[in-house]
């Protein structure tokens, strides 16, 4: 089987590659970061921009895949494009999409307000009426849209956040920068303590793209994937201070003691708790590793590698002391 991979170069993609170039497929990426070192001799490079995919139709289409992926098809005209390339030319196509095309994550956001809806979600629970919001680019819900139009079977992946190692978004340094500081505790508001958020690591997000790759459907098909058990906010604050080797604790307060730029905004009574279970049963997919060691290789990718805008960053705890001491006093 031949397989070309769109965008994510850095991210999912290596992983990807790797676990079918082992499954003795021959694999293609378009992409403007090489293939991992270990498998690039076995591995086609389009050097190219995922921006621009028809400029490249013409090498797409000499490499003849089987099979198209699309890591990073981010908007409506992005799965345009990929299905002007590839529908008719290949036998399926898999694209990522998000979790946050659920109803629920609008609830959570407040741009869709309502009593909050049952979790954990699953495939068929109620998706988005309106748009995503100013702060995220793009909207998933439109790429689906696109690829359910497909004549090809596709196979949709929802994913969750997805951290690990080159995860450009540095989405868990927030919550390790105090840890880094040495700071004795970790302030939490009482909404959010119990809040859970469906995440999954970088690997196992790779690997449920190559089953999808791997056992290809015969007609459209939608799998979320995450993590097989989400902690709350709290334990996932305590389980990044055990294997950074924090000694500090996370400290539960009103949220309303919080300083301001503690504060996030949302209904944290709308848990965002993704069920995964149809492609476990479906495709057999599993966690490849245990979950500490990849939260510990994550850890430490994100000590080493801050955001541009936080590095030499320095904070006034004072703040936060104040909020602690006056629950003493209390």
């Amino acid at each position: 089987m031949k397989c070309l991979i769109i965008g994510s170069g850095r991210f999912i993609a290596p992983k990807l590659i790797e676990e079918l170039v082992y499954a003795k497929h021959e694999v293609a990426i378009l992409d403007q970061n090489p293939p991992p070192e270990s498998v690039a001799d076995r591995v086609t490079h389009i050097f190219g921009d995922k921006g621009s995919l028809a400029f490249y139709r013409d090498e797409c289409l000499e490499f003849k895949p089987d099979i198209a992926v699309h890591l990073s098809a981010n908007n409506g005209e992005e799965a345009s494009a990929f299905l002007e390339v590839f529908q008719g030319q290949v036998a399926q196509t898999v694209v990522t999409s998000n979790t946050n095309v659920y109803l629920a994550h609008a609830r959570l956001k407040g741009t869709e307000p309502g009593a909050s809806l049952a979790v954990p979600i699953n495939e068929e629970s109620p998706l988005r009426n309106l748009g995503i919001g100013n702060e995220e680019q793009g909207d998933k819900l439109d790429v689906e849209k696109i690829m359910g139009n497909s004549k090809d079977p596709c196979t949709i992946l929802r994913l969750p956040p997805v951290y690990g190692p080159n995860d450009f978004l540095r989405r868990f340094y927030p919550l390790l920068i105090r840890m880094i500081d040495d700071r004795p505790f970790v302030l939490l508001g009482a909404s959010q303590a119990s809040w859970r958020w469906t995440h999954a690591f970088v690997d196992d997000v790779a690997h449920a793209v190559a089953l999808s790759v791997l056992n290809p459907g015969e007609k459209h098909r939608i799998y979320n994937v995450g993590e097989a058990k989400t902690p709350t906010m709290k334990e996932r604050l305590e389980h990044l201070g055990t294997v950074f080797g924090w000694d500090g604790r996370v400290k539960v307060v009103s949220s309303v003691d919080l300083p301001d730029y503690l504060k996030t905004p949302g209904d944290f009574s709308q848990d965002m708790l993704i069920d995964s279970s149809r492609i476990r049963h479906d495709l057999g997919y599993k966690e490849l590793g245990d979950y500490y060691d990849g939260l510990a290789e994550s850890v430490e990718w994100y000590r080493d590698n801050p955001p541009a805008d936080m590095v030499g960053k320095t904070f006034n705890y004072s703040a936060e002391d104040a909020v602690v001491a006056r629950e003493v006093r209390d």
